[in-house]
């Protein structure tokens, strides 16, 4: 009885659609955990990645360690998706695909992701996602999808409805579980605020249902690639990836890009427009006035010490780095079922939150709830 007085409304009177939620958490309460948005939570936070290979630097130095101190914010609930249905826009090969989401949750999990703590699954476990976009996708004209830069970059090379559709999917990842805090970087700003009108655009039309959600903006860590050409990438193939180590890494880093105008190992060199120094900076102890990587800004300087060599110092620096990783993910790598079982509850937790939504938005929009009987005889 008090679940169904949780949802009863300032008259006393029970609004549907929570009649229908409470019903389906009692029936369904051996395969969903039951906890209540209200209760449970006051903040969200939510991101996503694709399933394209394996995790690399960038990843970890860019968001996955940030995720992994957000489970200890408190009053706050953290959900992480392995985006394969975003991922179908490449056509990637099935087997490729079902790899690697299990690799991307293994490396994940290895980071320290916690399954107690945070909310980890992939997109497709959660049908109420492609749902939800369908429905929100009446709200957005087709031409304001069509102006899109990540629509118009492959506008003339065959681009697919489902890379159009990408940023109204990516609004029902958002929406769904109703987040308030997204962590993104420039690069997905605009789908953000996409998200961010699709929600004004529905409660202005249907009543309140979702919150704003609003950028997690923290201080931007651009991990250069190897190459030297921008940001370290799986699809510019410059990465280090976090499972490479030993003499295959230093393999990796030798040939990377490093002060061009450093031609011969006697040239002093300048650190600032060094590749390998920017990563030095993420992993070698010390400021650049002290301790180790104050011994390699004077080094590189003064021509004390080769580019060869400042490779191998950052490799080993790397490797002990990225130790307690690599171990934790031998050990996930060998339980692959416990992967996949982490991922399938995952799932069922997430769609919790997603069906609560899903049933607010239907009665919002006028449409009949598959979980009731029809009216009448």
């Amino acid at each position: 009885m008090c679940l169904f007085l949780e949802y009863c409304g300032a008259e006393g009177i029970l609004e549907p659609h929570f009649v229908v939620l409470t019903i389906y958490r009692i029936l369904t309460a051996e395969s969903f955990p039951v906890f209540s948005r209200k209760h449970d939570m006051s903040e969200i936070v939510l991101s996503g990645i694709r399933a394209t290979g394996a995790l690399h630097l960038g990843n970890y130095l860019g968001a996955m360690r940030q995720f992994v101190a957000m489970q200890d914010l408190p009053d706050t609930t953290c959900l992480y998706f392995i985006a394969d249905i975003h991922t179908l826009t490449d056509l990637p090969d099935p087997d490729e695909l079902r790899d690697d989401l299990i690799g991307i949750a293994t490396g994940y999990l290895a980071a320290g992701l916690d399954p107690e703590r945070s909310i980890l699954y992939t997109q497709s476990s959660v049908p109420e996602i492609t749902e939800l976009a369908v429905l929100l996708g009446n709200l957005i004209p087709v031409s304001e999808l069509l102006r899109l830069p990540q629509y118009q970059a492959k506008a003339d090379s065959g681009a697919s409805l489902g890379l159009l559709f990408y940023p109204v999917l990516m609004a029902a990842d958002i929406l769904g579980p109703k987040a308030t805090q997204v962590p993104v970087g420039e690069d997905q700003l605009k789908h953000l605020e996409m998200a961010q009108d699709i929600a004004r655009r529905f409660n202005n039309r249907y009543g309140d249902v979702f919150p704003r959600p609003e950028a997690l903006k923290e201080e931007a860590i651009r991990v250069p690639g190897l190459d030297g050409s921008g940001k370290m990438s799986k699809s510019a193939g410059n990465t280090i990836d976090l499972t490479d180590h030993g003499d295959d890494l230093f393999q990796k880093v030798r040939p990377a890009k490093t002060d061009p105008a450093r031609q011969l190992r006697t040239d002093p060199g300048n650190p600032e427009v060094c590749n390998i120094f920017t990563l030095h900076q993420f992993v070698t102890p010390g400021g650049e006035g002290g301790g180790q990587l104050g011994e390699i800004v004077r080094g590189c300087k003064q021509a004390n010490i080769g580019c060869v060599d400042c490779k191998r110092v950052l490799c080993t620096n790397l490797d002990d780095m990225l130790a307690s990783y690599r171990e934790r993910h031998e050990e996930f790598a060998d339980r692959p079922h416990e992967v996949r079982e982490i991922l399938f509850e995952g799932g069922k937790r997430a769609r919790v939150l997603f069906r609560e939504t899903i049933l607010e938005v239907r009665d919002a929009m006028g449409l009949p709830n598959h979980l009731l009987a029809p009216e009448g005889g």
